[in-house]
């Protein structure tokens, strides 16, 4: 593991943070492969949480370690590329709900990191900018599969075209992230939100995501199907009896996953 990354269990969530202010935590390849093991190890975790350090979410590729080692990565462009693309591949295959907690830059691919998060919550400090275009690149984060779906074909094309910045109430207008908060309130409303997903039903919360993302790909009569297996798997499950017997109780459900 990076010290550049920190891996925290706290509770049901796991908390991934980025630890490089210096480079506005920037991404080179150990920091790759220890948020990538991070999200893949969370195992029983019910929530991913991903977040920087130091007033900034991730400003994207480390573009100074990239001119420092040109030749190594030059002659593994695809390794190099893949490490990048492992992350969000693991983000978005990762069964549990992930949440970025964004603090300002969202650069680059690292605005596609947020965009690969479940849900996003914003300090009024943060912006999303797609900045790729700036150095005659393109977004490699899965930035022209997702945002298309976030926020429209028009949208999407203008922030990848341009490359221009996203403020944080814009990108609530938008759609782009749940809240916006005061950057000294961000880490407390994200625990709120993480409390509430962590003491929500497991089994149900990773169908729902599952779905959602499949959806993306499928028919709606085929969608329709895997719907209805799952909510069959629901109806099933020690979860539900909980909730309905909680609900009656007028008491917390304490849902189990099972």
């Amino acid at each position: 593991m990076s010290d550049d990354v920190l891996v925290e269990d706290r509770g049901s969530a796991r908390w991934i943070t980025l630890r490089r202010p210096e480079t506005r935590n920037a991404l080179e390849p150990g920091v790759l492969r220890a948020m990538t093991e991070g999200v893949t190890s969370a195992g029983d975790a019910r929530v991913i949480v991903l977040r920087g350090e130091g007033g900034a979410f991730c400003s994207g590729a480390d573009l100074r370690y990239a001119a420092s080692n040109a030749m190594e990565l030059m002659g593994d462009l695809d390794g190099h590329l893949g490490r990048f693309q492992d992350l969000v591949r693991a983000v978005l295959a990762a069964p549990q709900p992930v949440v970025a907690s964004v603090d300002g830059a969202a650069y680059g691919f690292g605005c596609d990191l947020a965009f690969a998060a479940d849900l996003r919550i914003a300090s009024s400090r943060a912006y999303f900018q797609e900045g790729f275009v700036r150095i005659g690149l393109i977004p490699d984060g899965g930035g022209t599969w997702m945002l298309p779906r976030l926020v429209g074909l028009s949208k999407a094309m203008e922030m990848c075209l341009l490359g221009e910045r996203v403020d944080a109430e814009s990108a609530l207008r938008l759609g782009l992230v749940a809240k916006v908060v005061a950057p000294e309130e961000l880490d407390g409303v994200t625990q709120s939100v993480v409390d509430r997903l962590a003491g929500g039903p497991p089994l149900a919360l990773r169908h729902i995501k599952r779905l959602m993302r499949e959806s993306l790909a499928r028919p709606f009569a085929e969608a329709y199907r895997a719907e209805g297996n799952a909510q069959l798997e629901c109806l099933r499950s020690e979860d539900f009896m909980e909730g309905v017997s909680a609900f009656f109780e007028k008491r917390p459900a304490s849902f189990t996953g099972r």
